[in-house]
């Protein structure tokens, strides 16, 4: 039944608006997740130090602080002998070269990547307090959010094998990287408390706003269906092209030299890793809700599946439950996606499905009532054969004809007239089967071919 030019506005505005609203529902998901869980961000922070190029800045940032803050040169000097001091100036240099290796080295250490990770834990959690209103979060730099990476320091200068005073010598700002000031503060919290409801009602909303563009596309509610499972395919990658262009400027503006950018771009391909996930868990959840609107809809492949599993759905509907539930285990087991491996997004999940393979019953009950077991492979098997034959008559004129080609004798013209006419008729009779041809066309494409036609 056609909708009326106003129910058709009113459906492209809805689904319109639902396709923004998926969009910053992948976002506003990522930025809950990632920003807002401390856990997540000492996790994430621990995956870049796994970097090798991440490592190798994060190294000579903490050779640099110590050098920054103590004379190694000086206290080099004083280890030496006299006649040896003058050497102090290229040895300081040369423990520099062997400091960023050892850093590198050390850097990738469990007992230093629990320190580094550690650290980021309690930035994160001052970070959310601030956020949440719920700490001073008393720092040397006031109410800022600072990583605290002095003891990473102090553990360089053991390692270099310096004075064990110089440790004493590090003033207690080294180390310290500032990720927020006291004067943004405010803005952050005022930020956090939208993004805290934003983070549920998107999607929630999202769907609200696909289910009434369903309702009011009433009679032609499975194209919609269809919409809708492309509208999730589509807001999951646009948020992934989105996030390849965005990092790409980030990269730019954040790497002074060429010599940070793969850092950079790691750093950038770590910390949106969360976004990626759940625009890809967008594009998968979408995957499905479009192959069941095209199993339910008119095209020939479509309508000959259906015939094919009637039976089974209406007499054996025990065997249609089961394979369902099989299914559902390899995705649960494959996890393509973090969703899979929680208890509600399955538990929703199979409701879902199951609803799904309800609707799927009753619809081939209702269109295919007549069609026994065993009749839907009978069908495709006698369809089989017929294109085997069809192939086999093809091969055998091709090779009546050949003697003609090499000078032979060819064989009696009414025999491969015949032959020929044989096999136009078979596929055609394929066709038909087939549901290419409806029955009107069929019958005149054969009284075509025994009155001397084309097929």
């Amino acid at each position: 039944m056609p909708l009326s030019r106003r129910r058709r506005t009113a459906v492209g505005v809805v689904l319109a608006a639902a396709t923004l609203l998926a969009i910053a529902s992948i976002f506003a998901l990522w930025a809950n997740r990632q920003v807002l869980d401390a856990d997540n961000w000492a996790d994430t922070s621990s995956a870049m130090l796994d970097n090798n190029a991440i490592r190798t800045q994060v190294a000579g940032y903490l050779v640099d602080q110590v050098y920054t803050n103590v004379d190694v040169g000086a206290e080099v000097g004083r280890a030496l002998p006299p006649r040896f001091k003058p050497l102090a100036g290229p040895a300081a240099n040369g423990l520099r070269d062997l400091a960023q290796t050892t850093t590198e080295r050390a850097l990738g250490r469990p007992r230093i990547q629990q320190a580094w990770k550690a650290a980021n834990r309690i930035t994160a959690q001052q970070f959310i307090n601030i956020a949440e209103g719920k700490s001073g979060a008393i720092t040397a730099s006031g109410s800022a959010v600072v990583l605290d990476l002095r003891s990473m320091v102090v553990d360089l200068v053991a390692r270099l094998g310096l004075p064990g005073t110089l440790a004493g010598k590090i003033p207690d700002g080294a180390g310290r990287i500032k990720i927020m000031s006291s004067s943004q503060v405010s803005t952050l919290q005022d930020g956090v408390s939208v993004l805290r409801g934003l983070g549920a009602i998107l999607p929630a909303l999202t769907v609200a706003l696909l289910a009434l563009a369903v309702y009011l596309a009433r009679g032609r509610r499975r194209p919609l269906l269809l919409a809708a499972g492309l509208i999730w395919i589509a807001a999951g990658l646009i948020v992934l092209l989105a996030r390849n262009i965005i990092g790409s400027q980030v990269v730019d503006s954040l790497a002074s030299t060429d010599a940070a950018k793969p850092a950079a771009d790691a750093a950038w391909s770590i910390g949106t890793r969360m976004l990626h996930d759940v625009a890809q868990a967008s594009v998968v959840i979408g995957i499905p809700v479009v192959a069941a609107a095209w199993l339910a809809g008119p095209s020939r492949p479509a309508v000959a599946l259906r015939r094919a599993a009637a039976p089974t759905l209406r007499d054996r509907p025990g065997i249609a439950y089961g394979s369902l539930a099989a299914l559902l285990l390899l995705v649960i087991a494959w996890a393509p996606i973090p969703a899979t491996r929680m208890l509600l997004p399955v538990l929703l999940m199979a409701v879902l499905a199951s609803a799904g393979v309800a609707v799927l019953r009753r619809q081939t009950d209702r269109e295919f009532p007549e069609v026994a077991a065993g009749e839907a492979r009978a069908a495709l098997q006698d369809r089989i054969a017929r294109t085997m034959r069809a192939m086999q008559g093809d091969r055998e004129t091709s090779a009546a004809t050949a003697p003609v080609a090499n000078g032979g004798t060819a064989p009696p013209p009414v025999a491969v007239a015949s032959e020929a006419r044989l096999d136009q008729l078979e596929r055609l009779a394929t066709l038909h089967d087939g549901g290419v041809l409806t029955d009107e066309e069929f019958a005149a494409e054969k009284a075509g071919v025994l009155t001397g036609g084309h097929a």
